[in-house]
């Protein structure tokens, strides 16, 4: 596998966070560090794909049976502001 240098910043207590991280891992920091980058670019991935596949739906839904309602329409505006519904779906 072909590995490449990077260089970052990071202040002094999240340098110590992440090299405590490591150690408890038994990992050198630079491969604790591409795995939490790994994970948060698929997590990130997951997002974007579980916010195409809700777009999706609304678009189904609106060309099925109109626009939304206009307070479901207030909340999908805050559920995509927020990545989250501030109250559960009535």
């Amino acid at each position: 596998m072909t590995v490449r240098k990077l260089s970052i910043s990071v202040p002094p207590e999240v340098e110590e966070t992440i090299k405590a991280a490591a150690a408890d891992e038994g990992k050198p920091v630079s491969a604790w560090l591409a795995e939490a980058a790994t994970e948060k670019a698929r997590a990130a991935a997951l997002h974007a794909a579980g916010r195409a596949a809700a777009r999706e739906l609304i678009a189904e839904y609106e060309q099925e049976h109109g626009p939304l309602p206009a307070g479901s329409r207030r909340r999908r505006r805050r559920f995509r502001r927020r990545g989250r519904s501030s109250r559960h779906p009535r």
